[in-house]
């Protein structure tokens, strides 16, 4: 019998990859339990036996709901679902997703959403034949303070947004162990696609994501460089970026692996009119703030003056216990419950406004593709639409 919250059906949902071994796969357990709007049903956790058998025991699923592959799990489970959770490396998006599309079962995929733009151009064509659902996973926009931000820029708080400068520095690819030994990512980041590098694909989807939640604004052209500081001169681990965006809108762009003192050093920092904000994911309670008279602040989602942020959805516990990054991604998956919901209720409904999915993710792809071609050929280069 399918759990009920506060009489609302939980939403059956089955894992294609996501397993205890995988980097990301307990973090996508953990937030979708924290609302009570999900149950994991099913599950094809990984390719190999003893991690998948392991990984449903650990996840709480029964193992004659444990399957071997994709078309297995599809053929039993594509009536009993409301969605598949793709987990998997991106490399292996395009065809798993697809696969689900012409089964009729809707998709939440990890990004990014696929390996190139070609690659999503397939699924949007796919999504348009067989009137599909998708979503794309970028949790940094569930941070109750962004949400703020959106609210505030909405508002013409800042009047006419300028500028917005974007960086995510990380160090995994420079750093050293305890002992001195070079670090070991999993062998999927150690291979750049023709069009896109792993770190574009891993780090620059967030970027990008940021962006257009907070402005709503397109890019349209930019110039870039791409680099490899870290231990693996196979792949690009640093990427620097100048684009200009529609609505007049400027943006500066520092992601990567190679920046020794940051474990996650994502910050924005956005500029109008009448004022400035600026917001660092490791204190993510705070939106330091600037006014055209030079008054600054700082808001935190406890003030009387926040609005969005201290709802009730965002207050898990009471204010001074930070909500970090597990939460944030609770708060996207509950947007996305909301849009599945409405899906299977009224086939075609909009999605709700925090939620994004096949034209966000494709824009995104053009803008990485168009980092590359502009670091290969050393100058400004046009963005596709």
């Amino acid at each position: 019998m399918q759990q009920r919250n506060g009489g609302r059906r939980k939403l059956q949902v089955a894992f294609l990859g996501g397993s205890t071994d995988s980097a990301i796969g307990q973090v996508h357990r953990i937030a979708i339990e924290m609302d009570q709007r999900y149950e994991l049903v099913a599950g094809c956790f990984s390719r190999k036996s003893e991690p998948n058998l392991r990984t449903a025991d650990a996840y709480g699923v029964a193992h004659d709901r444990v399957y071997g592959s994709l078309d297995d799990m599809l053929a039993a489970e594509r009536a009993r679902l409301d969605a598949i959770l793709v987990l998997t490396p991106t490399d292996q998006h395009r065809d798993q997703v697809l696969a689900c599309i012409a089964s009729g079962v809707p998709v939440i995929c990890e990004k990014a959403l696929a390996a190139s733009s070609a690659d999503a151009r397939q699924i949007k064509a796919a999504l348009d034949k067989n009137s599909g659902f998708l979503a794309v996973t970028y949790n940094y926009t569930g941070y109750p303070m962004l949400r703020e931000l959106r609210h505030l820029i909405e508002q013409g708080r800042f009047g006419a947004i300028s500028q917005i400068h974007v960086e995510m520095p990380q160090e995994g690819f420079a750093r050293l162990d305890a002992r001195g030994n070079r670090p070991s990512p999993q062998d999927w980041r150690l291979r750049d696609g023709r069009s896109i590098p792993t770190v574009s694909l891993d780090l620059g989807t967030h970027v990008h994501s940021l962006t257009k939640f907070l402005t709503g604004e397109s890019p349209r052209e930019l110039v870039a460089i791409q680099d490899s500081f870290g231990h693996f001169d196979q792949v690009a681990d640093n990427v620097l970026c100048i684009a200009r965006y529609s609505g007049e809108l400027t943006s500066n762009v520092w992601y990567g692996k190679s920046a020794l003192g940051f474990r996650n050093g994502l910050r924005l920092r956005l500029f109008g009119r009448n004022g400035a904000a600026e917001w660092h994911q490791e204190h993510p309670e705070y939106l330091h703030l600037a006014d055209v008279a030079g008054h600054k602040s700082t808001l935190d989602r406890g003030s009387g003056e926040a609005t969005v942020a201290n709802q009730a959805r965002y207050t898990r516990f009471k204010v001074g216990h930070p909500a970090g990054f597990i939460e944030a991604f609770a708060n996207y998956y509950t947007d996305v419950a909301d849009a599945l919901e409405a899906y299977h209720r009224d086939n075609g409904a909009p999605f709700p406004p925090y939620v994004f999915g096949i034209d966000a993710a494709l824009e995104g792809l053009n803008m990485l593709e168009a980092i590359t071609s502009s670091s290969t050929k050393k100058s400004w280069v046009s963005v596709s639409t």
